[in-house]
């Protein structure tokens, strides 16, 4: 029998068909575990670059250590050295700037503390009209210095990531309450009015004591030296559901908006005042804000002066 060329056609069609058929089952049925094994093949392949990336988040700024070399393959090894390079660099960076703070306390603040007390002598002892003017210019000069080296210091040991601080349960309202205290005989002296107002429930957060009993010491003083005669401070904490907010008022000459925008920098001070200070009040309380996930802002308060707030997220 006699096949025609539409017979061997059609049978060859079959012949293809039936084979890709047979084959592509097959091949379906392998997808997973070839998936699978390819997985594996990668993992093993990136693990040890991997545990590099593990360590280096692991690091923590005040106990640097370098990465472990053991096993790290040919080809990222040249990263992994200068990536320990680069932590090296860094910790004896900040060991650099621990010894500074450490040496400028001392260096700084003895050879000021004796200068103001020969200037105070030389006061006590001055006879003429005209030096003692002198003096008392010297010791207001000296009496700034001596505060604006405190406050770089603060600053510095505040901004210092390798400065540790124990941070607990604090009830904000009693660390109101001891600064209140603390600020009254000050504010009296002034002929100023420190309200305090609390809620009922207590606020608590979690947070450095010390820091910020610093907090709101620069926020305080800070009220009292700008303030005038007869005007009031307030002093409040109010609890929210998912947060803390931290608000002192005064009646005072308060700040216009460009200047609220400026006075949170270093360094800044109003030009229309006379009061004494270093400009650093507000970086202070800035940065022991910053350091309890806290915000703060400056406005115009409703009882007349500058309000500033400072929330602290309770999430």
């Amino acid at each position: 029998m006699r096949i025609t060329v539409g017979e061997r056609s059609e049978i060859r069609t079959e012949i293809t068909e039936y084979i890709s058929g047979g084959l592509l089952i097959p091949l379906v049925l392998l997808t997973p575990i070839i998936l699978w094994i390819l997985w594996q093949i990668i993992g093993v392949a990136l693990r040890p670059l991997q545990d590099v990336t593990d360590q280096l988040r692991q690091q923590d700024l005040k106990d640097l250590n370098t990465i472990d070399v053991a096993g790290v393959p040919r080809e990222i090894s040249p990263l992994v050295s200068a990536l320990n390079q680069m932590i090296e660099d860094l910790d004896a960076a900040y060991a650099r700037e621990r010894r500074f703070v450490s040496d400028a306390s001392h260096e700084l603040r003895n050879p000021l503390a004796a200068l103001l007390i020969n200037v105070e002598n030389a006061i006590e002892e001055s006879q003429g009209r005209e030096s003692l003017d002198t003096m008392q210019s010297m010791k207001t000069s000296i009496q700034r210095l001596t505060h604006m080296v405190s406050q770089l210091l603060k600053l510095s040991h505040f901004e210092n990531p390798m400065s540790t601080q124990e941070y607990d349960q604090v009830d904000l309202g009693q660390v109101c309450e001891r600064n209140v205290d603390t600020f009254r005989s000050k504010a009296d002296a002034r002929g100023l009015q420190i309200e305090l107002q609390l809620p009922s429930e207590s606020c608590l957060l979690m947070g450095a004591e010390s820091l910020l009993s610093s907090l709101l010491a620069n926020l305080l003083d800070n009220a009292i030296n700008y303030c005038d005669a007869n005007c009031r401070i307030r002093l409040r904490c109010e609890r929210f559901e998912n947060s803390l907010l931290l608000s002192v008022d005064d009646s005072g000459p308060g700040l216009v908006a460009d200047q609220r925008e400026k006075a949170l920098g270093r360094f800044y001070r109003a030009a229309d005042t006379n009061t004494p200070g270093a400009g650093f009040g507000f970086s202070i309380v800035k940065t022991i804000a910053e350091s309890h996930h806290a915000t703060v802002e400056l406005d115009q308060s409703d009882i007349g002066g500058l309000a500033v707030r400072v929330r602290f997220d309770l999430g």
